[in-house]
């Protein structure tokens, strides 16, 4: 259960009221968990509701599938359940590998800069150079700007303790069961059940 309540919109303000409405505007759909706990404190949830732009912004930069890769490293690092079963959905809707087994080298650079902003540790500089020669200074200064409101959504998360939306939550189920599946599948193809999977890159690293 959450730390703080998951507020209604009677139980808003006419401030808030307003930023439940904009959010139905712009989803079309009421705002979801993580939203409704963040709207116990209005400025909270404005400083972290920049999320969308930034996230804009590195799709145009890494593409669609860019984007979620970088975000679901950092979610997957961070360990915040709600964030990586959202991304694993998207992977998922698009009819892809849900545990990160399918990666070029140019989505490997993205989940590994993002694990790195995750763990709070300087990334490697070859891989900064590489990120900062295909995407430029904008792109690199975007990925590292929206890594820190991903964080910040996983803390959120995490830290309030945000129990998942009754969509997520059924689909984290059936996730981690395919996934188990589908890594079980993986070792037999490397040589047994006994052998050692390759780990996932989509999956947070020690």
């Amino acid at each position: 259960m959450a730390y703080v309540p998951l507020v209604t919109r009677e139980d808003l303000s006419p401030a808030g009221q307003a930023r439940w409405d904009a959010e139905i505007e712009r989803s079309g759909s009421a705002p979801t968990h993580m939203k409704r706990a963040l709207l116990n404190h209005l400025p909270s949830y404005d400083a972290l509701m920049t999320w969308y732009p930034l996230y804009g912004e590195v799709e145009r930069f890494a593409g669609e599938r860019g984007a979620i890769v970088f975000s679901f490293a950092i979610s997957t690092q961070n360990e915040c359940l709600l964030c990586s079963t959202y991304f694993r959905r998207d992977l998922k809707a698009r009819g892809e590998d849900i545990n990160g087994l399918d990666l070029t080298d140019v989505e490997e650079d993205l989940a590994s800069f993002g694990r790195a902003l995750a763990k709070h540790q300087p990334a490697p500089s070859d891989l900064v150079l590489r990120l900062r020669s295909r995407y430029g200074s904008e792109g690199l200064t975007a990925l590292v700007g929206f890594g820190i409101l991903m964080i910040g959504n996983n803390i959120v998360n995490s830290f309030l303790d945000v129990e998942l939306d009754p969509g997520l939550r059924d689909l984290a189920d059936e996730l981690a069961a395919q996934a188990k599946a589908e890594l079980l599948e993986a070792k037999r193809a490397q040589g047994g059940v006994g052998a050692v999977a390759h780990q996932p890159s989509f999956e947070a690293k020690p």
